[in-house]
């Protein structure tokens, strides 16, 4: 198998699986899917919904960019600079949306730090 092959297969696996994540999350509202979600926590979770729509953007955003990459890399990876521009430039898109989807998670949630335990 060479080398363009494998990264598409595991890319899109990839993307197959933060789309049902997405699915999942988004519009079955299955809350137990979001990491650090736990009956302990769900107390400081203000906007069920609003949170399982948020985090099944995040997949489904996720998924799209997997889905692409192995295009993009066919397109502009024939060489190191391009290479290295395409997996700069995935890595900066997911780092980024996981940066604006963790501070945006805030307006779902109350401050663990000043709430009292029950």
């Amino acid at each position: 198998m060479t080398g363009k092959l494998l990264e598409l297969a595991i890319m899109e696996g990839v993307a197959a699986v933060m789309f049902w994540f997405a699915y999942s999350i988004g519009v079955r509202q299955k809350m137990e899917l979001i990491a650090g979600y736990n009956e302990r926590t769900a107390h400081h979770v203000t906007d069920k919904p609003g949170l399982a729509r948020l985090v099944g953007r995040m997949c489904g955003l996720l998924g799209l960019a997997a889905a692409v990459m192995p295009i993009a890399t066919l397109l502009w990876g024939g060489t190191e600079a391009g290479l290295a521009a395409c997996i700069g430039g995935f890595g900066g898109f997911l780092a980024g949306a996981v940066g604006l989807t963790v501070l945006q998670a805030r307006d779902y949630t109350t401050n663990a730090s000043t709430d009292v335990e029950p």
